[in-house]
């Protein structure tokens, strides 16, 4: 197993970490858990960051444009969902077009990111 592989498997073990932790807070209401809340955002910056770091190294290898402009949809995604998770946190309840817009792209990000590993990898 090689260091991709590993990043590869930490990304995806942290997805459900980051699923049970936003369910979590949406169930319980505001305040949120200072301590919920900041490891949910912990593991979501590091979903981020390993995301960027393996799909750059595994898009330098292809030559297929499809597995690219799946990777800056999921990277506007999940920025969206960064933003939209930050603007709930505020003590005033965010407006309902930005709870739905962080749920449709938080979803979407679960659809989204073990597709485009599958296809980086099964193209590499």
């Amino acid at each position: 197993m090689d260091q991709a592989d590993i990043k590869i498997i930490i990304a995806a073990l942290s997805l459900p970490f980051i699923l049970i932790t936003g369910i979590y807070l949406r169930k319980k209401s505001r305040p949120y858990n200072k301590l919920v809340f900041s490891v949910h955002k912990i593991i979501d910056l590091t979903l981020i960051v390993l995301s960027v770091i393996i799909l750059r190294g595994l898009a330098i290898s292809t030559t297929d444009g499809m597995p690219v402009f799946i990777t800056v949809i999921l990277a506007v995604l999940i920025l969206l969902s960064f933003i939209t998770g930050a603007l709930q946190s505020f003590e005033k309840p965010p407006p309902g077009v930005i709870i739905i817009t962080h749920k449709v792209a938080s979803y979407m990000i679960l659809v989204l990111l073990p597709l485009t590993y599958i296809l980086f990898i099964y193209q590499n």
